[in-house]
């Protein structure tokens, strides 16, 4: 005969099995955004599996984004209703939220991992909050003047820089902020005026240089050289002086964390052109086009640089992925994976690139190396698709 279990084992059992972590290391876990639930599913790439579990309860997920801490303890989730949620990346579970403003649209996490910045539409402004307590620290109104008013400005573009700073574009007011993170008081250091107006996102290149806005519907960039501030700003057009461009519908707001940066060179997806710009990473001047079949949303980088993987607006080109060879300059390869691929994420070693196809319901993992599609899972209205390599990575 077996030998009786004791209660006290049998309550042990009973709680690890209702509490524990689900199988899977932390850092094989992604995380997908499902749009229309509020929730996020979860990937564990370690075992090639849908993990059961599903984060719940995380608000309005149009353009949600999140970031991780350096342990790898909590992952921080910005929503669009302005909603601040920690997720317990052990449990899997939301441990706690807080509204930040009635509308936002950006997070970052300070190169310390002591502070989160929230970047908000409404009612404009940037929302500082502990990122061990959760406890809202400041809230810093982006008010400008328009037209003679004193108006908030909607902020967008908000990266983490060197230095313990935060950098972001106000929309509305037409001007770059950096802000120092490393003073108690959060003090504006730096506004600078862009020579364009409308600047909307941003990004920050590999090692932490130049903070780069977009403007809506405009062919320039602005350019802010972190190492030397003092300079302020210069614009940088993209246009192919060989093209007569005509923007073509729809006309979408830049993705600016899309541009690829590869070696001397950045690749940058035209808004309305079915063209990749190439500009000189030295000079910042415009170099060549690259053609692309239809008008580009995202240019995701392989970690290798050696590709950029394209995806399409519009319904005659959503389903496809065009694939560039960054030395060759041309699309070597195309793969149709489904209807509107938006998101992709490559794996930190290039291996794999995941995929959520929001029309098809599906979220699909692609060898990088055979092109092949690897697996198919199902995954209600998936949209940005987040890996806890970020926790590593500057200008996110």
């Amino acid at each position: 005969m077996g030998r009786a279990r004791s209660p006290i084992l049998i309550a042990l059992l009973t709680l690890c099995l209702t509490h524990c972590a689900p199988a899977g290391g932390i850092g094989s876990r992604i995380f997908i955004v499902r749009r229309d639930s509020g929730s996020l599913s979860v990937y564990d790439a370690a075992d090639a599996k849908m993990l059961p579990t599903e984060v719940k309860d995380l608000g309005n997920m149009r353009h949600a984004s999140m970031v991780f801490s350096k342990d790898l303890r909590w992952g921080y989730l910005a929503t669009r209703n302005g909603q601040l949620s920690r997720v317990d990346l052990n449990t899997l579970k939301m441990d706690k939220s807080v509204p930040t403003s009635e509308n936002s649209i950006g997070i970052a996490i300070s190169q310390d991992g002591r502070y989160i910045a929230v970047s908000e539409y409404k009612p404009g402004g940037v929302t500082i909050v502990d990122a061990r307590s959760m406890e809202i620290l400041k809230h810093i109104p982006a008010t400008v003047e328009v037209d003679g008013k004193e108006v908030r400005s909607r902020v967008t573009g908000l990266v983490d820089v060197p230095g313990n700073r935060f950098a972001c574009a106000l929309m509305d007011g037409a001007e770059i902020w950096i802000i120092d993170a490393s003073k108690p008081d959060f003090p504006i250091e730096y506004r600078f005026a862009t020579p364009s107006p409308n600047p909307f996102d941003a990004l920050v290149t590999p090692e932490g240089r130049f903070y780069l806005t977009g403007h809506f519907e405009s062919d320039n960039v602005t350019l802010l050289d972190l190492w030397h501030p003092e300079l302020g700003v210069r614009s940088v057009d993209i246009r192919d002086p060989e093209l007569d461009a005509k923007r073509s519908a729809p006309i979408k707001m830049p993705h600016m964390e899309a541009w690829g940066v590869a070696g001397d060179e950045v690749f940058v997806p035209l808004v309305g052109e079915a063209r990749l710009a190439v500009l000189d990473r030295t000079t910042w001047k415009f170099k060549q086009s690259i053609p692309l079949r239809g008008n580009p949303v995202y240019a995701v980088l392989s970690p290798t640089s050696r590709e950029i993987w394209v995806t399409y607006s519009g319904s005659e080109n959503d389903a496809f992925i065009e694939i560039i060879d960054t030395e060759q300059h041309k699309v070597v390869r195309t793969i149709e994976a489904g209807r509107k691929i938006y998101h992709l994420a490559f794996s930190p070693r290039g291996d794999e690139v995941y995929v959520s196809a929001n029309a098809d319901n599906r979220f699909l993992v692609i060898d990088a190396n055979t092109y092949e599609i690897k697996h198919r899972f199902e995954v209600a209205s998936p949209s940005g698709i987040f890996g806890p390599w970020r926790a590593y990575e500057m200008g996110l």
